[in-house]
């Protein structure tokens, strides 16, 4: 009789990073999934009311904290990220390990012709953390992604690209 198997460890807090370079922008996708055995500590962590759900107000100070935590630059300089939406699953579905939290992020970034760096390190709940790091292909065909260097626990990406 075949057995379903687990995406992630039960005591880990899986966080995907995903990115989205645009010409005038770049989005970040980052998907956080907690393991059943921190979900009940990482939902105290956001509900912090206690009430049993997240508002959009907890959420959003999350969503704040989780990039607060983060190092994003490019070319060297930091970039300041605006949060797009989030979405939080219930206790419940966290509970039973399907519970993925949803935070998109932005930065305006108009970048001149040629080579630029893209560094980015996720600092958030390193003592559970899970990590995976990616670039999505560019829609533009103005960009084209030459290098990626992540470390070997996949927190920390340096993308290399050229914009035309």
């Amino acid at each position: 009789m075949p057995v379903a198997a687990r995406a992630h460890r039960l005591d880990e807090y899986l966080q995907a990073t995903r990115f989205a370079l645009a010409t005038d922008h770049i989005l970040l996708k980052i998907d956080l999934t907690p393991g059943v055995d921190v979900a009940p500590a990482i939902f105290a962590l956001i509900n912090t009311d206690h009430d049993g759900s997240i508002s959009a107000m907890e959420g959003k100070i999350y969503a704040k904290r989780l990039l607060d935590d983060c190092v994003f630059e490019v070319d060297g300089q930091p970039r300041r990220l605006e949060i797009v939406s989030t979405l939080f699953p219930s206790f419940q579905d966290m509970q039973e390990g399907i519970g993925t939290i949803r935070i998109q992020a932005r930065t305006a970034w108009r970048g001149t012709p040629g080579h630029h760096v893209l560094f980015f390190r996720n600092n958030h709940k390193t003592d559970l953390g899970a990590y995976l790091v990616n670039a999505l292909v560019p829609t533009s065909r103005a960009i084209e992604i030459t290098d990626q260097h992540r470390d070997f626990s996949q927190r920390e990406i340096r993308l290399d690209f050229n914009l035309q």
